[in-house]
């Protein structure tokens, strides 16, 4: 299981909590599409450009996990605009923080805990996130508010 530190988050409202948590949760599914054939077996594995056109982002050399989580993150947030926070539905805010969340889980779990926490993920989409993973979200929420 992905491992508690113990930190408390910060002062994000219940709703806005629960609608990143909402987000989260189809994105990291859809991030694992790590489990088709051909699988990452680490955060760099199957590296190829990533590309959001609509935003006119376009960056060399990234990692299959890397790609399908921005890609799931920009996607579901794009979608369902409802459930985001209001300073996330400009779709540039979104594309920056599914960057800074998956830079942060990145540095904060190893692979084997992404895979595991997407894995959980697959088999109880209600699992729930590991406060690790909440606070990363919040964070990066914040930072782009600048809050």
């Amino acid at each position: 299981m992905v491992r508690d530190r113990g930190e408390s988050g910060g002062t994000v409202g219940a709703v806005t909590k629960a609608r990143v948590l909402a987000v989260v949760a189809a994105l990291v599914v859809v991030a694992a599409a790590c489990g088709n054939s051909g699988a990452p077996t680490s955060y760099d594995d199957n590296r190829a450009d990533f590309e959001i056109p609509e935003l006119d982002i376009r960056e060399e050399n990234v990692g299959q996990a890397e790609r399908n989580y921005r890609s799931g993150c920009w996607e579901v947030g794009k979608e369902h605009p409802e459930r985001l926070d209001e300073r996330l539905r400009e779709e540039a805010n979104l594309a920056a923080v599914c960057k800074c969340s998956f830079d942060r889980i990145k540095d904060e779990l190893t692979f084997e805990e992404f895979k595991e926490l997407d894995d959980d993920l697959r088999s109880d989409i209600n699992a729930g996130f590991p406060e690790e993973v909440e606070l990363i979200l919040r964070q990066c929420i914040r930072d782009l508010s600048g809050v």
